[in-house]
């Protein structure tokens, strides 16, 4: 099963941007456009293979949870791929995912502009994991360079300026 969980106020936006203003009059309609709008959003593969998005649940509140059955789902799962443009419009829009199946633990994901709503999971034991990916092992590098270097100019600095000021004490003394 995929579980997203986002603001109301989102599912409706991509609801009234996709199909129109009064594009639905009961709960039960725009539950239905939802759930055909994200099915049309959304991209789950397993072990590079697709799986189908089938039966939906909605559940509405502030914060809307939606859920889909899925189909095509192998038995071992060795990584996970999914992606959520449905709410790529949305400037600082995110979205909490989490696939549930038995024997695995249930994660909670997010999907944001920063991740281009996509994410690569691989699965270790019984739980989703991100992979360490080159890109933050890197950034994390470039952070601890950054701050080793501003700490050797900051001692660099004070070695020079009290060599300066002691020079200049020992000159007034002359």
């Amino acid at each position: 099963m995929l579980q997203l969980n986002a603001s109301m106020t989102a599912f409706q936006y991509e609801v009234r941007n996709a199909y129109g203003e009064d594009s639905y009059a009961s709960p039960e309609e725009f539950n239905q456009l939802l759930l055909d709008y994200l099915k049309k959003q959304i991209v789950i593969q397993i072990n590079d293979e697709e799986v189908t998005l089938e039966k939906g649940l909605v559940r509405l509140g502030h914060a809307t949870t939606v859920a889909f059955e899925l189909s095509g789902v192998p038995e071992e799962i060795e990584e996970v791929f999914v992606r959520n443009y449905g709410f790529k419009n949305i400037n600082k829009s995110q979205v909490i995912f989490s696939i549930i199946k038995e024997g695995m633990e249930k994660e909670q994901f997010l999907l944001n502009g920063e991740n281009d709503f996509q994410l690569h999971l691989s699965l270790t034991e019984d739980q989703l994991l991100l992979p360490e990916t080159p890109w933050i092992s890197n950034r994390i590098l470039l952070i601890l360079a950054l701050t080793g270097f501003g700490a050797l100019g900051v001692l660099a600095y004070k070695r020079t300026s009290r060599k300066i000021f002691l020079g200049s004490e020992s000159l007034s003394n002359a």
